[in-house]
């Protein structure tokens, strides 16, 4: 399996994934996307380092594209493209946090309200355990925090 790229430490990417649809065409969607059967999608998915289906290189790789809503003609979902390093104590701990790949999947609200209701509370992997900050979802219905090279690029 590939690992994640290293991004530049301590540097903001505004990078654009590149989508294999236009934006606004709602019409074609990707073949996964009318796959029905849960196991056979799953084995169309990109993997990560843990084998474990990765549904941001399925966004960057145009397999799936997200919409803003359940109304069928609603516009596919556009990310915001601040991406960061949330610097650590110790810098093996640094951690990647890609606003691009979060906001194709969840309008700002989600998380901006209770989770982080100013521009920067810092999260600890004690909180993300108990269910908090990141745990929210990490663990639940996004990735494990096991996988820690999903976030932690220098471990």
């Amino acid at each position: 399996m590939e690992e994640q790229p290293a991004l530049p430490q301590n540097e903001a990417t505004t990078a654009e994934p590149t989508l294999a649809f236009a934006p606004d065409s709602a019409t074609e969607r990707p073949a996964l996307e009318t796959v029905l059967d849960w196991e056979e999608a799953l084995t169309l998915l990109p993997r990560d380092y843990k084998d474990k289906a990765d549904w941001t290189a399925a966004w960057k790789q145009g397999l799936v594209r997200p919409r803003t809503g359940t109304d069928p003609s609603a516009r596919d979902a556009v990310a915001f493209k601040y991406d960061f390093v949330i610097a650590a104590q110790n810098p093996k701990n640094d951690a990647y946090f890609p606003h691009s790949a979060h906001t194709v999947w969840l309008g700002c609200e989600n998380c901006h309200t209770r989770l982080y209701p100013y521009k920067r509370n810092p999260a600890s992997m004690r909180e993300m355990r108990k269910g908090a900050s990141c745990g929210v979802c990490h663990g639940n219905v996004a990735f494990s925090l096991k996988q820690c090279k999903r976030c932690h690029l220098n471990k």
